[in-house]
């Protein structure tokens, strides 16, 4: 008998220890409702599951996102409804103008007066229909703003000129047909976004050029076509579709086929159209410090070195290098997140969008790829955008002219409103997708982390009583001991 050491004891003393331990692990895990607190409950899992909530509250958010898309969308479409009335309503003007039995002076001029409001309030709508302050319908998410308001290069004020963007076009090289054979014209196109589409028209073919050519003009304006496209001729053969959405990216045709037994119809050459670009004459040339460029509302400063700051206040520094090229490298830098980019054309230096058409993108999935952002883009409301701003029902003929012009631009609001409608469908598709991703993500999380409460229940009880009767027995092992006395007496 021993009583230096008291292994019993002792051994009671670690088993009452981890017992406490084990039930102080219980009691967190039922409180908090968490099977794992810290990552030594379970190192891997809490690895995933970390990943998991990551991936959990991206998609949540990415709801929200496609929510607000929604709503944007709506806010856009809403407001074209009340164009396509207006310009019914005009349509409606025009026909009854077109009629002979009313006098210029009185009756059209009359007519024309509404025309003229109706006109007015389109683009008023245009101008002042926005979400959260973003404009919808002015134009600025089809194409991309460059607006150079000012500009001093080597101390001298340059007036910046504006170079127009241009759209793509497109010919068609008609000849002659076989005479009154009723013929059907396949045309395949590339919109602004590279989808391929195809239309169908028909038309009553020519025997000589001429009439070929105006009858097969005739059915492309009367076509989906018109929206697209604005449709000229030269009346000798040569067709020109120029794509409506100007830039780099206009729509295209890329294909042609008629049933005409002639084969008439082939495409002709395709020309790129051009982004809108804005000159500053002799504006690479020279730059020194505290020269600015105001564009798009900001101002861009140059000054002497990396230590000097920009006079004009909020300006962006822009350090002068050490020739144009590197100066001009320099703007670049900062023009990056503008979506400008600068280039050097002789001695005058060129600004352009980077990019055809800002658009708007929406993030609608929970990482940066490209498959999880969306861009909406619409076009330009304006009357001078749908081609009515000029119209002019003031006289029989001018109402005549105007009638295909006000439908051409209910074909274009239809276009712009079933491309919105389209989106819609989309992001509510997308949002019924996240909902399903992020429950399933959330379950398969919880399977991780969470505690389940009836299993760890048990396991509380069984060690509360672990510790209870470790104690009990320590108890008792701290008697052993006494048994010494009795060899002692």
């Amino acid at each position: 008998m021993r009583i230096q050491h008291n292994i019993a004891a002792l051994n009671s003393y670690r088993n009452l220890t981890g017992n406490n331990n084990a039930v102080a692990k219980n009691l967190e895990k039922l409180s908090s409702g968490y099977r794992i607190n810290r990552a030594g409950d379970d190192a891997a899992g809490l690895a995933i599951s970390e990943k998991m909530r990551a991936q959990i509250t991206g998609l949540n958010t990415a709801q929200k996102n496609a929510q607000d898309g929604v709503s944007l969308v709506q806010t856009a479409e809403g407001a074209l409804t009340e164009v396509h009335s207006m310009l019914n309503r005009m349509v409606e003007l025009a026909d009854q103008s077109a009629n002979g039995t009313y006098d210029n002076e009185v009756d059209r001029a009359n007519l024309q007066k509404e025309i003229a409001s109706l006109k007015d309030e389109i683009d008023r709508i245009a101008d002042s229909t926005n979400f959260n302050g973003i404009n919808l319908l002015d134009g600025s998410l089809s194409t991309a703003k460059l607006d150079v308001k000012s500009a001093t290069i080597n101390q001298t004020t340059i007036a910046p000129t504006v170079n127009a963007a241009t759209g793509t076009t497109s010919e068609i090289n008609v000849t002659a047909g076989a005479n009154g054979q009723k013929s059907t014209l396949t045309v395949e196109y590339a919109d602004e976004s590279g989808t391929l589409h195809e239309a169908k028209v028909e038309y009553i073919s020519g025997n000589d050029v001429q009439s070929n050519d105006a009858a097969i003009l005739g059915a492309l304006q009367k076509s989906e076509l018109a929206s697209v496209f604005n449709i000229k001729s030269d009346n000798n053969g040569k067709l020109t579709l120029t794509s409506k959405v100007v830039g780099e990216n206009g729509a295209k045709l890329t294909a042609i086929s008629t049933t005409d037994t002639a084969d008439t119809v082939k495409v002709g050459t395709v020309t790129k159209g051009k982004n809108e670009t804005v000159t500053l004459t002799n504006g690479a040339k020279s730059i020194v410090a505290n020269d600015t460029i105001v564009l798009n509302g900001k101002t861009y400063e140059f000054v002497a070195n990396t230590s000097s700051k920009p006079k004009t206040e909020g300006a962006t520094a822009i350090v002068v290098g050490a020739n144009d090229s590197a100066t001009i490298a320099n703007l670049n830098t900062a023009l990056e997140n503008a979506g400008v980019k600068a280039t050097i054309d002789k001695n005058d230096l060129v600004l352009s969008a980077t990019k055809d058409g800002a658009g708007l993108t929406l993030q609608i999935g929970d990482t940066s790829e490209d498959f999880n952002q969306m861009t909406v883009s619409v076009s330009d409301m304006h009357t001078a955008a749908l081609g009515i701003a000029d119209i002019d029902i003031s006289t029989q003929a001018g109402a005549k002219a105007s009638v295909d012009k006000i439908k051409s631009a209910i074909n274009s609001v239809s276009s712009t409103r079933g491309d919105l409608g389209a989106i819609q469908n989309r992001l509510e598709h997308t949002i019924n997708n996240l909902s399903v991703t992020s429950e399933n993500m959330t379950a398969a999380e919880s399977r991780i982390r969470d505690v389940d409460m009836a299993n760890e229940m048990m396991a509380y009880t069984k060690n509360n009583i672990l510790v209870q009767s470790s104690q009990a027995m320590l108890a008792q092992a701290n008697q052993l001991p006494q048994g010494v006395l009795q060899l002692l007496q």
